[in-house]
């Protein structure tokens, strides 16, 4: 392979260069046309080829130092490199349109999918009691069968309850802790409905059940662990909302939740779920499991009345903000039927003088 680095170097200097700037750019334009010329061989093939020419080239120009071999060994690095540089910049830069792309769709997935539920229940709301019994029953299979992950959730309760159990001193304490990391985290990840609420905390509540029958001797510390857990995320998840709907921009207040009246109707009762949550389990569970999941229950109730009391508290201050809402969206209300008005009164004013203008004209031609 040849690189001519002489005759680009000559060239530099007739067009007045400086004698090291001419060897530069005699070098850089020789690389660049020969990475050029073979742009189908390999990074290896080319720059062996390359470097052996650049090798002959330099010695016989007597310029062999250092500095001049560094300076080509960049031009080659940087000159092969190129390409992939800037197809990497617009792989990030396409990557990140997706990225955007994809959360723009899937928010609006999730509003669709509230705004699905909503519209349902609403048409159920006008059928008669019995009906509407079947009807919500019906909505909240449906609902549950969109509560995205609950496989994923039950892999992954199982396997930090096991590690928990073989892991930790104190089990019980552990369980708990587990329980109510995963809850909050669960929780905050999608819709906050009473059905979701139900399916994410049965799947926990029943990994621990199963645990429990399969290790009696740690049963009552893994059920007392994940009650108490699960009942600690439940207060700090509605605690969250309470501060988002005190401090959170318009968009979240008032669309991270299925709709107000199901938000009231979830936190006036939110002990009373957990509990019917407890007791379906217990149902379902060998009389062994049973008895200490009902006694655990039992044991919670001070932590429940801390359910109770912050799910009070925000119900205040949803009732509130959906207040203030229904206000801002009276006056704008107002502002724009004054906005409105104003307008038209505008184009009143210049309908008449359009009119007189038109009859003075009119009476010109008449008088003519």
């Amino acid at each position: 392979m040849e690189l001519d680095i002489k005759a680009y170097r000559d060239k530099a200097l007739e067009e007045g260069a400086s004698t090291k700037e001419a060897l530069h750019i005699g070098i850089r334009k020789a690389i660049e046309g020969a990475v050029h010329r073979h742009e189908g061989m390999s990074a290896r093939n080319l720059s062996e080829s390359i470097a052996h020419a650049l090798a002959e080239e330099l010695t016989a120009l007597d310029a062999s130092d250092e500095e001049t071999l560094h300076e080509a060994f960049e031009t080659l690095v940087e000159t092969v490199q190129r390409p992939k540089e800037k197809e990497i910049e617009r792989l990030i830069v396409e990557i990140d349109r997706l990225q955007r792309h994809l959360a723009t769709e899937e928010e609006e997935l999730q509003r669709n999918l509230r705004e699905l539920f909503m519209g349902i229940d609403q048409a159920g709301q006008k059928l008669d009691a019995a009906r509407r019994t079947t009807w919500k029953e019906a909505l909240e299979n449906t609902e549950l069968g969109h509560v995205e992950g609950l496989g994923i959730l039950t892999e992954t309760v199982e396997a930090a309850f096991i590690a928990a159990l073989e892991e930790s001193d104190d089990v019980r304490e552990a369980i708990h802790e587990v329980s109510r990391q995963i809850t909050h985290k669960a929780l905050g990840e999608g819709l906050l409905s009473a059905a979701r609420i139900r399916a994410i905390l049965t799947t926990i509540l029943t990994e621990a059940a199963e645990l429990a029958e399969a290790t009696p001797t740690k049963a009552k510390e893994i059920l007392y662990g994940v009650v108490g857990g699960i009942n600690d995320a439940l207060i700090a998840t509605v605690r969250q909302l309470k501060e988002q709907l005190a401090f959170a921009p318009e968009e979240i207040k008032t669309s991270h939740i299925l709709n107000w009246d199901e938000m009231v109707a979830m936190l006036s009762r939110s002990d009373e779920l957990y509990r019917e949550i407890i007791e379906e389990v217990a149902t379902k569970s060998s009389p062994f499991v049973r008895e200490i999941l009902e006694s655990s229950s039992r044991a919670t109730g001070e932590q429940l009345g801390q359910l109770r009391q912050i799910s009070a508290e925000t119900i205040l201050v949803a009732k509130e903000k959906l207040a203030t809402l229904a206000k801002e969206a009276a006056a704008r209300g107002i502002e724009i039927k004054t906005q409105l008005a104003s307008e038209a009164k505008k184009l009143g004013t210049k309908a008449w003088k359009k009119a007189l203008e038109m009859a003075e004209a009119y009476k010109n031609r008449i008088e003519r």
